[in-house]
């Protein structure tokens, strides 16, 4: 009687009475005998499904299906019957009974559980017409068909307050002329009248001359641009307490430029390691730290103003996943027979397929089995994979791995995610692991593609490298053709002369969790100026855990990479870490960088050096890189023509790395002479003045001030640089800025998140004239301003 009385608390009386009747038929003589269903239990992922099934013996020509508290007639024909059915949330009990001489006999009974939420989908659609925007509101998706609400809301984070007024599926906003500029985000909050709730959003952006909607089919968040992303493997970030040490290290992460954080695989795996065998793709790995310590991992890394990427599997699950078990258990009569591949499809890259027993398809690792995208519950699955951690940890985005295959084998696929995952947060990051060479790429799916050449005998070819070895990293930088180097690098810049898609974002890196660590092969010369390289040039530059600090190996290794008692400056024995402070740096204070122009200028010596020019409005950036081991006079010649120069005036190249600058009119420009050592790349900015570079030095000063302070600059009188230095108790954001004596901002110097301690800043004052300058620093709403005179 335990069992009824549960089963009366937990509904109501004619559910009851439904699963009295179960109870009834389990327990009946004639149950199951000669009926047979073509199914097993499982977590579903689809709500229509078909019921299929077979008779042995003398039976009935027609039979009841019941399903949940339904009964539906069906007819049985040459002892075979078949029923569709559409499945109701959470859980579904199904089972058949058909008359056999006189007699009901009833089959086992089926359990089929919907493995997610049924939900209204909605798809956000602005338009603008003068100042005024309009949000249309669309569903697409309402499956349980039930009445919904809607609220309208501005997010508090926009540039400017602005007021929506919404009506059910639509919406109107009007931004003023004076508001400020940026992306303005809106989100619709959809309620069914069960109070089950979907939030959704879309934006526009404000710039100077007009207002853009957001396309979600092409457009991406203006953050990704300036985006500078550190590469997480946790299991070797430490040793021990991983979520943990990643958190301590974020304000260090965050104090060398990095503002977007890439994870790798957080959820279930078989083996652990880099974690790409997905068991469960909705729980957490337990080897790694504890859900409370991964959220507070995230939470920090927001508080710093950094974005957080997941790494999601979508190509390929474990062999040992539960779904792939229950195949090679029941064959045919599994219901995730069909969520495997098992035949060659001739898709791009199918030369790479291998089959192993139990019928499945994989590309190189025999354990990781690739899906069945013919299948839509394969697509629905994988979906709401991705939308969990999104809507569980408010993350901005993913890593697809391996995604290479299923654009290939799918290619509708990732057009289908991009909807739905950017309906539900337009501004997130969607970058794919597959080649940036390749328009299908970006063809309305991801927004960022890795630095592949386009082989597709070699899959996972990095544009740098020359050849593939296991044991060794060949790559343009250590070619042992010096003369060839020139022309490798022009083949990887320019995808061998093809070019690439106007709408191609290409990831850039020198490391990754795939290949060896650049210093390994490369030396510290020529890291540094890979490093600089990548920094300089169109797309998106990453760094790789550990190449910071000139860690050496292979990451497929376990040898732990950060120690928890030691800063990350100090297990940097090379300078590197401060390197890639000042690249960052750079990198998001210019324009020129982060947009996607690029184009080689001519340079002389052309064997070993290369130069081009990155360019926004009137700003011109001139990368130089000499990957020689001699020292040089590189000529360049620039387009002076077609950088919308003043021919009157006296134009400056300054290093932005060092300070050391070069000038030259107009007319010189055309032929100038810059002096570049072996394995150095410059980074120039050509302007009318010449650029104020400032190298920041920490005193590593083991005591933390007790109190914000700022010392009197020194010298003072200075010609044309001096120091400052200020101390601050707790970690926090700090700006210093310089001001003339009529209080006009002559220069931002830091502008970022800083450690507690005490700092020193160098300003270079030789482009400004004699006088009295301010120097005026911001620390939590503290302010304190002193007075220093430049004497030239």
């Amino acid at each position: 009687m335990g069992k009824i009385t549960e089963i009366i608390k937990k509904g109501s009386m004619m559910k009851f009475l439904f699963n009295i009747f179960i109870l009834l038929v389990i327990f009946s003589s004639t149950y199951s005998q000669g009926i047979s269903l073509h199914k097993k239990d499982a977590i579903v992922w689809g709500q229509d499904q078909v019921i299929n099934g077979e008779v042995n013996g003398e039976f009935s020509s027609s039979g009841t299906l019941y399903f949940n508290e339904e009964e539906i007639p069906f007819q049985i024909i040459d002892d075979e019957f078949s029923v569709n059915i559409k499945l109701f949330e959470k859980e579904n009990t199904i089972f058949v009974g058909i008359d056999s001489s006189g007699s009901v006999v009833y089959s086992d009974t089926l359990n089929l559980t919907l493995g997610y939420d049924l939900l209204p989908e909605v798809r956000l659609t602005p338009g603008v017409s003068g100042n005024q925007v309009t949000i249309n509101a669309t569903v697409v998706e309402n499956p349980k068909e039930l009445p919904l609400t809607y609220k309208w809301f501005a997010d508090e984070s926009n540039p400017s307050e602005v007021s929506i007024t919404g009506n059910d599926l639509s919406a109107s906003v009007m931004i003023s002329n004076d508001a400020a500029l940026g992306e303005y985000y809106f989100r619709l909050l959809v309620t069914t009248s069960e109070n089950d709730s979907a939030l959704f959003g879309t934006f526009v952006t404000v710039d100077s001359n007009s207002i853009t909607p957001f396309n979600i089919k092409t457009d991406y968040a203006a953050w990704i641009d300036s985006a500078v992303i550190y590469e997480v493997t946790p299991y070797i970030f430490t040793l021990y307490n991983h979520f943990r040490n990643i958190k301590n290290k974020l304000p260090e992460i965050r104090e060398m430029g990095i503002n977007t954080l890439w994870i790798q695989p957080i959820m279930k795996t078989e083996y652990g390691g880099q974690g790409y065998d997905i068991t469960n793709y909705f729980e957490m790995r337990d080897d790694l730290g504890t859900e409370e310590e991964l959220i507070e991992l995230i939470q920090t890394a927001k508080s710093l103003g950094m974005r957080v990427l997941f790494d999601i599997v979508q190509n390929h699950s474990s062999i040992h996943h539960p779904y792939a078990q229950d195949k090679v258990r029941n064959g045919e009569s599994s219901h995730y027979y069909n969520f495997y591949q098992s035949e060659n499809d001739n898709a791009p890259y199918s030369q790479h397929y291998n089959s192993r027993s139990g019928g499945f398809i994989y590309y190189f690792w025999n354990d990781l089995v690739n899906y069945n995208y013919n299948n839509p519950e394969v697509h629905r699955w994988m979906i709401e994979a991705a939308k969990h951690w999104i809507k569980k940890y408010d993350i901005d985005g993913y890593r697809y791995d391996a995604i290479w295959g299923v654009n290939a084998r799918a290619p509708e696929f990732a057009r289908e995610m991009r909807l739905a995952l950017k309906s539900m947060k337009p501004e997130i990051l969607m970058l794919a692991e597959d080649k940036a060479t390749w328009p299908e790429t970006f063809d309305e799916r991801f927004d960022v593609g890795f630095d592949w050449f386009p082989d597709e005998n070699w899959v996972s070819q990095w544009s740098f490298q020359t050849s593939y070895s296991e044991n060794s990293n060949p790559t343009i930088f250590n070619n042992s053709n010096q003369n060839n180097r020139s022309n490798l690098l022009r083949n990887a810049l320019t995808n061998n002369g093809n070019g690439y898609a106007s709408n191609a974002k290409i990831l850039r890196f020198i490391g990754n969790n795939d290949i060896f660590h650049f210093i390994t092969h490369h030396g510290i010369e020529r890291t540094k100026m890979a490093a600089t390289l990548i920094f300089a040039l169109n797309g998106i530059p990453m760094v790789y855990n550990g190449q910071e600090i000139g860690a050496e190996g292979h990451p497929y290794g376990t040898e732990r990479l950060f120690y928890p008692g030691q800063t990350i400056k100090e297990q940097d024995g090379y300078g590197l870490y401060h390197l890639y402070q000042r690249l960052a740096e750079i990198r998001t204070n210019s324009h020129a960088l982060y947009s996607d122009n690029f184009k080689e200028v001519s340079v002389s010596p052309n064997d070993f050096t290369y130069s081009f020019r990155r360019w926004h409005s009137d700003e011109n950036i001139i990368g130089l890189i000499n990957m020689g081991d001699r020292n040089v006079g590189a000529s360049l010649s620039l387009p002076v023509e077609e950088m919308n120069l003043d021919s009157s005036k006296t134009y400056y190249l300054t290093d932005l790395i060092n300070g050391e600058y070069f000038q030259s009119d107009y007319i010189g420009l055309e032929n100038i002479t810059i002096p570049i050592e072996e394995f150095t790349t410059r980074i120039l900015s050509l302007a009318d003045t010449v650029a104020l570079v400032v190298s920041v030095e920490d005193d590593h000063d083991e005591t933390v001030p007790n109190e914000f302070s700022i010392s009197q600059n020194y010298p003072n009188p200075f010609n044309p640089s001096t120091k400052i230095t200020y101390s601050l108790p707790e970690a926090g954001n700090v700006k210093l800025s310089v001001y003339d004596a009529l209080g006009r901002e002559v220069k931002l110097l830091i502008d970022k998140f800083e450690n507690a301690g005490r700092h020193t800043i160098e300003f270079n004052g030789r482009n400004l004239s004699s006088g009295v300058y301010f120097y005026r620093v911001e620390f939590q709403n503290n302010f304190v301003t002193k007075k220093m005179i430049l004497l030239k």
